[in-house]
């Protein structure tokens, strides 16, 4: 007979594993299943905003991510024509004031140990190839393991694998192609002038993209290049590979890493970022994270994303398993939650990237920012992702920048 628990979660990332951690703590039975063995790396920008941090410690998590992360107390924006713009970390509706750098190959395991420790069962290995579904409802799952093939059942499967849409199509539950921005990141160690500061360029990467130099030691960092496409607009000529090779190679950048060496080998990565228009949910079946297109469409972080809508899912689903129902009523309700939580913010920050992310008028609010404190403020709280990007929308901001 198949194993049968109330919940199985797909994917130990941090939205997978978050989740896990929320439902164990509120005594459920969940089993969290990953086809990789851990710790593993994860290719990303590392980096853990306010927003992230708020999250990691309700779960308990602060003192040891600040144990083994690198603590950013500054961020040092720069606009197209090379202006730059920085500021601290400002505090924000009692979000911690800081941001971290932690490579994924540390988070995820930290959190997964976290939902391990809460209650839930973590199962490596598990390659989980098709949902099981039985009329409209989706009734658990089935995966290749190293002990041969495995039937799962719950009343309900949450899918918290990120950008890979492989079981989505498999289950023919996409309403269409998603939205992905394009990444590439590598490693250096042996770095010089690395602070408690990160680095945002838009000065030597294709708009709208920047590239990034994250510390994760005195030392080291992770230094990356990515960019979005406009719905309607060709593809970037250029791979993410060689939007990075092109951005290490500048001046500045090149400065940097004299004297440094790769540690790690260059990956590339997708970022998903359609949730406005992405389904989420499904009876018996849920999406989490950027499964379900929650990746910021202007910064590409999306692991503040991931852990928010864990605790959302954890919320909805997890009363709804207390009452023993996953119907669609269920799927709409969190589906509902989700977007009463997010889309709103989604919205503006896609407007905001295609109001914003071009060279000119980045060079104009760069001009602005640096003698007007306010609108300073406004830009590395949206860098950050701390509020709705809304007030950079508005004709009092709109004419300052265009003042200059």
């Amino acid at each position: 007979m198949p194993e049968q628990r109330d919940v199985i979660i797909v994917g130990a990332g941090p939205a997978g594993s978050a989740l896990a951690y929320f439902l164990a703590a509120r005594g459920l039975d969940v089993l969290l299943l990953d086809k990789s063995a851990f710790p593993r790396d994860k290719t990303c920008g590392d980096g853990l905003s306010p927003r992230a941090m708020h999250v990691l410690r309700a779960m308990g998590l602060l003192d040891p991510l600040l144990a083994v992360g690198w603590k950013i107390n500054n961020i040092l924006l720069f606009a197209p024509n090379g202006r730059p713009i920085s500021a601290p970390v400002p505090p924000y509706d009692g979000l911690p004031n800081f941001a971290l750098v932690l490579p994924r190959l540390q988070l995820d395991d930290l959190i997964r140990a976290q939902a391990v420790k809460a209650g839930a069962e973590f199962r490596s290995q598990f390659n989980v190839t098709d949902l099981m579904r039985e009329g409209n409802q989706f009734v658990g799952v089935r995966a290749t393991t190293p002990d041969g093939p495995r039937e799962l059942r719950a009343p309900l499967s949450v899918l918290a694998t990120g950008a890979s849409v492989g079981l989505l199509e498999r289950a023919d539950l996409l309403a269409a192609p998603p939205a992905f921005g394009r990444a590439a990141r590598t490693y250096y160690e042996g770095v010089r002038g690395l602070s408690d500061t990160v680095e945002f360029h838009f000065d030597s990467v294709p708009l709208p993209g920047y590239g990034w130099v994250f510390p994760i030691s005195p030392t080291a960092a992770n230094v990356g290049a990515g960019y979005f496409v406009r719905a309607g607009k060709p593809p970037m000529r250029n791979s993410p590979r060689q939007v990075m090779d092109d951005f290490i190679a500048s001046p500045y950048v090149a400065n940097m890493l004299d004297g440094a060496h790769p540690a790690a080998p260059p990956k590339g990565y997708p970022l998903r970022f359609d949730f406005p228009t992405a389904r989420t949910a499904f009876p018996g079946l849920a999406l989490v994270g950027e499964a379900c297109g929650l990746v910021n469409p202007l910064t590409g972080e999306g692991i503040d994303y991931a852990l928010e809508s864990a605790e959302v899912a954890a919320e909805v689903l997890g009363d709804a398993l207390r009452c023993g129902e996953a119907s669609a009523l269920t799927a709409q309700r969190y589906d509902q939650a989700l977007r009463d939580r997010f889309l709103r913010t989604f919205v503006n920050i896609g407007r905001v990237r295609d109001l914003y992310i071009q060279g000119w008028v980045l060079n104009r609010f760069a001009a602005a920012a640096n003698h007007n404190k306010d609108l300073k403020l406004l830009l590395i709280h949206i860098a950050l992702g701390n509020i709705d990007p809304i007030r950079a929308l508005s004709p009092k901001t709109l004419l300052q920048v265009a003042l200059g």
